[in-house]
């Protein structure tokens, strides 16, 4: 191993230790403890992970999130790209910070705005923030996410070299086709990131939940963060701890299964998106 080399790995050792000793060794003694009933040392394998299917409770919360991740993704990229455009074409990069600034609200204001936008709507004889609450979620996850999708997709329509578009629009490409068959397969890798920005940001959207529902919401508005809390306030760790590891198995799948999606598209299309 050479001197750069070198350098390079000490240099990202303390992100690794760091990585090491606050993520992946809990995660090791929770999916070890998992296999244990409750506090015991009665070793029942798998059995709280059975357990966690047939619970009612964890099946609305991973239900839900399935539902919010549906929703939100398409939303989130079909707006944030239109947004970005915006900004790059006409409105220039202070239009796209002002998007940006939703994503470090804290999320007592977040909530506070929504309940305030009820209020001058006059609905207050009509929203319960139950039944109604868990589009009041979806907005928010929108809503404190589209500024990070605009922010890297204006990046990468600006990265695009603008003899790529000149070239298609002196073969006759309108605006939109020029946006769908040229500019968007240019920028895949800021869409696949976007789209796992969201997956994340949305599975942390807990605060906001808890404040709009508190620890018992109605079921459209019950998360796995919910569920989590729950079961740590009864002190059902074996439960809790077999949840952390499917909650944190489900979110890597949905990451992996983006960039798969993503990959095989590009595959097959045979762009290069450099």
């Amino acid at each position: 191993m050479n001197r750069n080399k070198m350098r390079g790995w000490l240099l990202v050792l303390p992100a690794l230790i760091a990585l090491g000793v606050g993520y992946l060794l809990p995660l090791a003694i929770a999916l070890y403890k998992s296999l244990f009933a409750g506090m015991s040392t009665d070793f029942v394998g798998l059995e709280n992970y059975a357990d966690l299917f047939r619970n009612y409770a964890f099946g609305l919360a991973a239900k839900n999130l399935l539902r919010l991740w549906c929703i939100a993704i398409p939303l989130n990229l079909v707006l944030g790209v239109l947004l970005a455009v915006l900004c790059v074409e006409a409105a220039g990069p202070r239009l796209r910070l002002a998007f940006f600034f939703p994503g470090i609200l804290p999320a007592a204001c977040v909530v506070m705005v929504a309940a305030e936008g009820v209020s001058l709507l006059g609905w207050e004889d009509t929203w319960t923030f139950e039944a109604e609450s868990a589009w009041v979620w979806l907005a928010i996850v929108l809503w404190k996410t589209l500024g990070y999708t605009v922010l890297i997709c204006a990046a990468f329509f600006e990265s695009i070299p603008a003899e790529v578009t000149d070239a298609a629009q002196l073969d006759g490409a309108g605006f939109w086709q020029c946006l769908l068959r040229v500019r968007l397969p240019l920028i895949g890798r800021g869409l696949v990131l976007s789209a796992i920005l969201v997956v994340f940001n949305g599975y942390r959207c807990f605060r906001e939940a808890y404040l709009i529902g508190g620890e018992h919401p109605h079921e459209e508005l019950y998360s796995l963060q919910h569920f989590l809390q729950n079961n740590f306030a009864n002190m059902n760790y074996a439960r809790l701890e077999a949840a952390s590891i499917l909650v944190v198995a489900a979110v890597l799948a949905a990451g992996l299964a983006i960039l798969g999606i993503w990959k095989r598209y590009h595959g097959r299309t045979g762009h290069a998106d450099k």
